[in-house]
């Protein structure tokens, strides 16, 4: 899987005013690199946006904005933003809307690998931490696939930098290390499948090849060897 073209430059997201409760409304550029299944979902999945909001209150604090999709996409991909409050000094991202389908995961692997929702962590806000996660959500469910803890996604062929960075050119997915966060799927289910977070990494290419050779558990040693912190700062070297 290759997400080259999501990082290039769009037009930018237009603030169209506020929703009934409030936040605001964010209408994003036409351009779409794959092509979405365009409907509404019925309204059966209004009860997980409730519950789904409730439990990201007690995980994250109170959000201050809701991305809000206006374009009839199937999922329906909002991204919230939780800025820093007394608990955390960092901007939390979080998807909603992306375990309303279940993904194409192997039926072997059990309910566990079926919904998920999409965390990015940053000192720093810039909207295209959220354009990230809510195309990465829709290349999902476009595309008939899964996401899962330990996968890993290029940029392109050959990868592309990241965020303006020089060296990230790649996402590793993993389990959240921030606390309660990780206990999402312990909060959060849909019918009897919990809803998972994954935590998405900018790396190296270097970094993703010491994960393919050798495997996960490598690149969390190396992660650990460097402090590596679980916040995005932006560009640095390669641990490899």
């Amino acid at each position: 899987m290759a997400m080259k073209d999501w990082f290039r430059r769009k037009p930018a997201p237009e603030n169209v005013g506020k929703s009934k409760s409030g936040s605001n409304l964010i209408k994003y550029g036409d351009r779409c690199e794959v092509k979405p299944e365009i409907g509404f979902l019925d309204e059966s999945t209004l009860p997980n946006t409730e519950e789904r909001e409730r439990v990201y209150s007690e995980l994250f604090g109170e959000y201050d904005i809701v991305l809000h999709e206006l374009l009839p996409l199937n999922p329906h991909i909002d991204v919230y933003r939780f800025p820093p409050n007394g608990k955390r000094d960092f901007f939390t991202f979080v998807t909603g809307g992306m375990s309303d389908l279940p993904m194409n995961a192997p039926d072997e692997l059990g309910n566990d690998y079926r919904r998920a929702e999409l965390v990015f962590y940053s000192t720093k806000n810039r909207d295209a931490y959220s354009e990230m996660l809510r195309r990465l959500a829709h290349f999902v469910h476009d595309n008939n696939t899964w996401l899962h803890w330990g996968h890993t996604m290029p940029n392109g062929q050959p990868p592309e930098p990241l965020f303006d960075t020089k060296n990230l050119d790649t996402l590793f997915f993993m389990p959240s290390i921030v606390r309660p966060d990780s206990t999402l799927g312990d909060r959060l289910q849909i019918g009897s499948d919990p809803v998972q977070l994954i935590w998405c990494v900018p790396i190296t290419t270097a970094e993703c090849q010491l994960k393919l050779d050798n495997g996960t558990d490598a690149l969390y040693d190396l992660f650990e060897a460097n402090n590596h912190p679980f916040t995005f700062l932006g560009d640095r070297q390669s641990y490899v």
